[in-house]
């Protein structure tokens, strides 16, 4: 599933760095349907989609994103369910992946910068193999360049020391920047201290963050009143995750990325 060379990178740094994982033409789809998501009030959103940055406990100046995106499009259902970015996440969860948010974020030149930060230390090495809990797939829609955007701590899922009181503008080999190019992601374990820098260009910065746990669920989804508004393998990517028993959408995910192996593609 994961390379050698993934293996000793996510280990070493917290995160892996897939490229062009996301074709033109469902990038483009995703950001028309954010100019229009976004530029809608609250109530206007097709439900179940909702802004929880928009309830009135942010700042004005947050970067706004909106939840359940993959109940309003299948562009958003493909993505959830892309086999590039599945093949990290099943690895990484040792094949009892449980897809908890879905996320579609917007970045202005006004919108704030994003602080370090972690959740718990949920990293470990099993048989071998690299087990992160809470992992994140951060999907670019744009091209992020060098200077702005997603920001790390290499290393600090590991942490056995609380770091000392550092910046995201501070440089490497502490502190380090990753551009991507539109249809990137960028896939990390929560337990690494990341966070954003502030966005420098006209247009606007748009990314998807889709979350996956390794056990249980956060009780979110699925979102049963509109059960109907999604397909059977997300569906059952939503439902909670048991150690040690695959889910069939799983299993034909495993299938895809073996014919693909097969075929050289």
């Amino acid at each position: 599933m994961l390379t050698t060379e993934e293996k000793w990178f996510f280990d070493h740094h917290g995160f892996i760095h897939l490229r062009d994982v996301v074709p033109p033409d469902d990038l483009r789809r995703m950001i028309q349907l954010a100019d229009v998501w976004h530029d809608m009030a609250l109530e206007e959103l097709p439900p179940p989609l909702a802004s929880t940055s928009r309830s009135g406990q942010h700042t004005p100046t947050i970067a706004h994103w909106i939840n359940h995106v993959q109940y309003g499009d299948a562009v958003f259902q493909r993505l959830a369910l892309n086999a590039d970015i599945m093949r990290v996440i099943i690895a990484l969860t040792q094949g009892t992946p449980c897809l908890v948010d879905c996320a579609l974020t917007k970045n202005y030149r006004t919108s704030d910068d994003i602080s370090f930060h972690a959740a718990g230390k949920d990293y470990s090495v099993v048989q071998g193999q690299p087990r992160a809990g809470f992992l994140n797939a951060g999907v670019s829609l744009v091209d992020v360049p060098e200077g702005t955007g997603f920001v790390c701590l290499p290393g600090s899922h590991k942490r056995n020391f609380e770091p000392p009181d550092l910046s995201i503008y501070d440089g490497p080999p502490t502190v380090i920047n990753v551009p991507v190019r539109a249809g990137d992601a960028v896939i990390f374990t929560e337990a690494l201290m990341h966070g954003a820098r502030r966005w420098t260009l006209d247009t606007p910065r748009y990314t998807v963050f889709n979350r996956y746990i390794d056990e249980g669920s956060h009780g979110a989804l699925p979102i049963e009143s509109h059960r109907h508004l999604i397909p059977d393998d997300l569906y059952e990517l939503e439902q909670p995750a048991v150690r040690g028993v695959q889910k069939d959408v799983v299993a034909r995910l495993l299938d895809t990325l073996s014919t693909r192996a097969q075929r050289g593609t």
